[in-house]
């Protein structure tokens, strides 16, 4: 299921807290509106950024990132990760992001702009097996 998320430039990153069981698929989608100084909101193009990743720091400073897996013009980015991939967290709560950062030429968007676009607690949790 995708949100629709509309906001500020001056108010992100976004906070939001995810869960996110080792071993398993996770996936979230988003289409995202901005007003950037007042302007009316409008979808970005995201498909113009040079860095576009999900980001997580564990409790012990370690950080891991992924590329994100959708981040089109339409405003529409996704978060997905194998279960390869989410196994490779440690378990626990850690810090994480959605990351981006633009070129200096972007048309659509503050040129060099670097933000995240959202942030929060991830509680990273391994899943009791059946036996």
């Amino acid at each position: 299921m995708s949100e629709t998320i509309t906001a500020d430039f001056a108010d992100l990153p976004v906070r939001r807290d995810i869960r996110v069981n080792r071993g398993r698929s996770f996936e979230e989608r988003f289409t995202v509106s901005l007003s950037i100084e007042g302007a009316a909101a409008q979808a970005i193009d995201f498909s113009q950024a040079t860095a576009y990743e999900l980001r997580f720091r564990d409790s012990e400073g370690t950080v891991q990132c992924f590329d994100l897996a959708e981040h089109a013009a339409s405003g529409k980015v996704t978060a997905r990760l194998s279960p390869t991939q989410t196994a490779t967290l440690v378990a626990g709560r850690q810090d994480w992001e959605m990351y981006f950062a633009f070129p200096s030429g972007s048309t659509d968007f503050p040129a060099g702009a670097a933000f995240s676009l959202f942030e929060g607690v991830a509680d990273v949790r391994t899943m009791i097996p059946a036996e």
